[in-house]
């Protein structure tokens, strides 16, 4: 499957016949969304967050620990969310007997996704200043995701054209993430309200659940997501060769299982007060997902020789390599606690969380929607940006951000340069962001006229 430019129909053709795909332009409104959402409640929020708690010193700091779950939330449902069903609803398009329904339940998902987003936005910090209305505003929130998730999920059921041909093996990563996704976003009300309890329930539920909640978003939900688009638009889309499946379904199997170990290790760890004879299920989880990275990205052979050279590459080969040093991270976690005789690091698991979000997600979204905006807006590839400084902006700032943070653990003076790093990314993101909505509105501007001219003729 190639990515194709799909325009409305015009209004004077005639009627698409019902077995036949309907041509739709659907991924600007989503992919927008997902560049304000991250250039505000999400990299700028998690910019200014993170220069807060490094001015204290403490990851743990009260006052800075709503709006880092804000953060959380706003990248994870906002950046990644809207990126993830904007690419999906564009190249799986709806039958054409289908198209108004395709288009209600598209901007319903949209629209609820941004209220909830909006609302959580607010009702994180507020909620500890007015528990019983605020929480209840955020519970709300997380409903309004949740039904945004399950109106993706239905329009994608009900309205998709079925072509007839066999799934992919590849396909497999992508149901795995739809299941993900739908247990993360069924739990998010729940895990609003007990998150902003009386404090002492509040601190347990956070410090027992949320590490496993971020190993399903993140881990589960997400990554799932990418290795399944991956390893098929790789190849078709941007030159690599054909992927590698038995190695591909050697990471399948051991990624998913990896990520269930991590949040049972977790949990059985934390119950156990962080005794050293229970980590070994947590411990064995990162070295397990390490090995499915590493057959993920041999799978991909994305680092072979390409039939195309296209700017996004950089940021996709760089995005695998942030991946396996996120791997590599999980296998030495036991040797630094060790080091710094902790029962578990807040520092640590930052590091490894960031490495996968910006440095493996974020470069992953930016490499394939620069592309997929470029070809739907007919921008040959010779003539696609290069987005240099924003890479160079984006890896500085994440290497800054995952090595000093782990080294605060050693050092408190690694607090100070690090309170920067969040603001070097986002310096990238604003520039990235800046370009892509220009040629989004400028292609979107270009298509209204062309269809006006047509209607004239």
């Amino acid at each position: 499957m190639t990515i194709e430019k799909q325009t409305h129909q015009h209004p004077l053709q005639k009627s698409a016949p019902v077995d036949t795909p309907a041509s739709v332009e659907i991924y600007r409104p989503f992919f927008l969304a997902g560049i304000l959402t991250v250039l505000t409640a999400g990299c700028t929020l998690g910019a200014i967050a993170l220069a807060g708690l490094c001015l204290r010193g403490n990851y743990v700091t009260t006052a800075w620990t709503p709006y880092v779950l804000a953060h959380a939330n706003s990248q994870l449902y906002g950046w990644v969310g809207f990126f993830i069903m904007g690419f999906a609803l564009q190249m799986h398009p709806p039958k054409a007997s289908a198209i108004k329904l395709f288009r209600i339940l598209s901007v319903l998902s949209l629209t609820f996704m941004a209220v909830g987003i909006s609302l959580r936005f607010i009702a994180d910090p507020l909620a500890s200043a007015n528990g019983s209305y605020w929480t209840t505003i955020g519970v709300l929130s997380a409903v309004c995701q949740t039904v945004s998730v399950g109106l993706f999920m239905v329009n994608n059921t009900v309205t998709r054209y079925a072509s007839g041909e066999k799934l992919s093996w590849q396909t497999k990563f992508v149901f795995a993430s739809l299941a993900w996704m739908a247990l993360i976003a069924i739990a998010e009300p729940y895990v609003f309200w007990m998150a902003h309890q009386a404090p002492e329930t509040s601190i347990l539920f956070v410090a027992e659940w949320f590490s496993p909640l971020r190993e399903a978003q993140f881990l589960g939900f997400v990554a799932n997501m990418i290795f399944g688009v991956a390893l098929v638009k790789l190849h078709t889309c941007f030159g690599a060769q054909e992927a590698n499946r038995e190695l591909g379904n050697a990471a399948f199997l051991g990624w998913n299982f990896g990520v269930v170990l991590r949040m049972v290790g977790w949990v059985t760890y934390f119950r156990a007060g962080m005794s050293e004879d229970a980590i070994r299920f947590y411990v064995t989880s990162g070295t397990i997902l390490a090995i499915s990275a590493t057959c993920f990205v041999l799978s991909s052979r994305m680092f072979e020789t390409t039939s195309i050279r296209v700017p996004s590459h950089k940021f996709i080969r760089t995005s695998f390599v942030w991946l396996l040093i996120s791997g590599a991270l999980m296998i030495l976690e036991p040797v630094h606690l060790r080091q710094t005789s902790l029962p578990f690091s807040h520092a640590y698991i930052g590091g490894i969380r960031h490495a996968l979000t910006v440095g493996f997600i974020s470069q992953m979204i930016i490499g394939i929607s620069s592309h997929v905006v470029a070809k739907m807006n007919d921008i040959p590839d010779s003539l696609q940006k290069s987005f240099l400084l924003t890479f160079w902006l984006l890896n500085i700032g994440n290497a800054g951000r995952v090595f000093l943070e782990i080294a605060t653990d050693y050092t408190p003076r690694a607090f100070g340069p690090m309170g920067f790093t969040g603001f070097i990314e986002l310096t990238g993101l604003v520039l990235w962001g800046a370009a892509m909505v220009r040629i989004m509105l400028v292609g979107r501007a270009a298509s209204i006229r062309h269809q006006n001219r047509l209607q004239v003729a």
